[in-house]
């Protein structure tokens, strides 16, 4: 990740109005249900898009825009599996696309606890394993997807200080939620995830952050409604997924 690939994004974002109506809906998904008056901290905030549509949809919240990568739309340079705040300090952690990066998880989730205050909320919007989402995510995308990965320690070959942050696997937080007992999770100071498998087609038809996209803002449309039509399915057709963990006592 670089600041470079970051206003490469911004760019494109900018040049593809569709992009926002697409992740408009996983955007709205983390904030539905954060108390009013909120200290809420995003891991992860990259260009920054999550933040800004906070702010104009909930300004009753203090929110905390963090990356480990220094940008000017940010607001705080910040190692998620080291975090700059007192115990119990914050009421909620919000992430995008997150923790599929993250080379170490259990710190990550060790760390959370410490900052989080008891009944506090960690809400992600990821990469989800489904029939239609694996082909997808294997061979087609770019970070890929190997449902043999050990999601504990996802990138054996690399350090942590060594990761290249944008480097992920889209199986990572299928196989966190499949394969972790709720004895690990209490270990770790949380409830075991409640997970919500979320469509995705007009994500798929948008091309994500490519120049290009399959269709206009009219076949995003239909494809949203689509998305929405068939949510019930979305076990089964499914791209993302929204995961809930709650601060134990």
């Amino acid at each position: 990740m670089s600041l470079d690939r970051l206003r490469e994004h911004r760019a494109i974002w900018a040049a593809k109005p569709v992009l926002a109506e697409v992740y408009r809906p996983w955007f709205d998904a983390l904030l539905e249900r954060l108390a009013p008056g909120s200290r809420v901290l995003e891991l992860g905030a990259g260009p920054g898009f999550l933040a800004e549509h906070a702010r104009r949809r909930r300004g009753d919240l203090a929110w905390i825009a963090s990356d480990l990568v220094p940008a000017p739309w940010n607001d705080l340079v910040a190692d998620g599996l080291k975090l700059p705040f007192r115990d119990r300090s914050l009421d909620a952690i919000v992430a995008l696309d997150f923790v599929h990066h993250v080379a170490r998880p259990g710190p990550l989730f060790e760390e959370a606890a410490r900052v989080l205050s008891a009944g506090g909320r960690v809400s992600m919007v990821e990469p989800w394993v489904t029939p239609l989402s694996y082909p997808v995510y294997r061979f087609l995308h770019e970070e890929g997807c190997r449902l043999s990965l050990d999601p504990w320690n996802p990138f054996p070959a690399a350090r942590s200080a060594d990761k290249e942050p944008f480097e992920g696997d889209g199986a990572v937080p299928f196989r966190l939620v499949r394969d972790t007992k709720a004895s690990r999770w209490a270990e770790l100071g949380f409830t075991p995830p409640r997970v919500t498998p979320v469509n995705g087609f007009a994500y798929l038809a948008s091309l994500g952050f490519r120049r290009r996209s399959l269709g206009g803002r009219r076949l995003s449309a239909g494809l949203r409604r689509l998305d929405a039509a068939l949510a019930p399915l979305a076990s089964v057709v499914g791209m993302r997924a929204l995961l809930r963990w709650e601060r134990r006592a």
